[in-house]
């Protein structure tokens, strides 16, 4: 996969309205990998670079809306590749943060860097409040069946990628939702990154939240109208910011586990075999990549 390496930074941007009414209790946040920041004035809310801020390249900014930004509690700079903002919501407050992950021809150690990185930034976020990370990650997610709990089934991509199975570590570990590859929608409307042939498309830029809070994002797709010359397209997540009390439909359907069962034989054989397999098919990813560093 061939990447344009002209200067670029990441945008997060969080706004109540952008564009289209949405109800009280929703707001949209938006991912784009663009070129420069130069292009973003006064009149796009509150700009927050982290990185190079004279330049305004190779860094990660974050715009918040006119409405929002008397709800932005503190804004946290981390590097040119992290920064966080922490937004006062209903119930729980809502930590974002903004990462732009090396390309998948870096070395190893760059990227081990990076995930060291934002595992702190992650942890250094309030306990009890949501957190959503998204931005560009440089990671092709497939439709594999044994990381269907953190992907779901409508990834653009059928295998996953080295960059792919890092950002899956990363979730699985902290119990997060890929959120990103959980709605079906056409493909130009997965696609998020656009190469210079220009016949591959790839989905490359992602939203990750909190497993508790996966039912607060309401979608997430590519926006193919915006055009600012960057080969990237603008990313838009759904999310609702208050507390649903319902349950859904998958988690009224699961009951209990029935350990008792574990005592037949039979049951405990199949049980192991089938645990068996989901650890070989993980394996096998893995080994495909020398990817074994968690």
């Amino acid at each position: 996969m061939k990447y344009n390496n002209k200067p670029r930074i990441n945008t997060l941007s969080i706004d109540d309205d952008h564009g289209k009414r949405l109800k009280d209790s929703e707001l949209r946040a938006c991912t784009w990998n663009v070129r420069s920041l130069n292009g973003i004035g006064p009149d796009a809310g509150w700009l927050m670079p982290s990185g190079h801020t004279n330049k305004r390249s190779f860094g990660v900014g974050l715009v918040v809306g006119e409405k929002l930004c008397r709800q932005a509690l503190a804004f946290t700079p981390v590097d040119e590749r992290l920064a966080a903002i922490r937004i006062k919501a209903k119930f729980f407050n809502i930590s974002f943060i903004c990462a732009h992950a090396p390309t998948e021809e870096k070395d190893d150690e760059v990227k081990d860097i990076f995930y060291e990185q934002l595992e702190r930034t992650y942890e250094l976020c309030p306990r009890y409040d949501i957190k959503v990370v998204l931005g560009d990650f440089n990671a092709r997610v497939g439709k594999e069946g044994v990381f269907g709990p953190t992907v779901g089934k409508f990834s653009l991509h059928n295998e996953t990628f080295p960059n792919g199975l890092r950002l899956i570590d990363f979730a699985d570990v902290r119990n997060m939702v890929i959120s990103s590859t959980r709605f079906m929608h056409k493909k130009i409307h997965q696609a998020t990154w656009l190469s210079p042939d220009p016949n591959t498309r790839n989905q490359i830029d992602h939203v990750v939240i909190d497993g508790g809070h996966v039912s607060s994002v309401l979608d997430v797709r590519t926006i193919r109208g915006p055009n600012i010359d960057s080969d990237h397209y603008l990313v838009a997540a759904k999310i609702r910011t208050c507390l649903n009390a319902a349950k859904t439909k998958e988690q009224k359907t699961h009951g209990k586990l029935d350990i008792g069962k574990l005592q037949s034989q039979q049951t405990a054989n199949d049980f192991a075999t089938r645990l068996s397999h989901l650890l070989s098919e993980i394996y096998d990813i893995k080994k495909k990549y020398h990817h074994f560093d968690c």
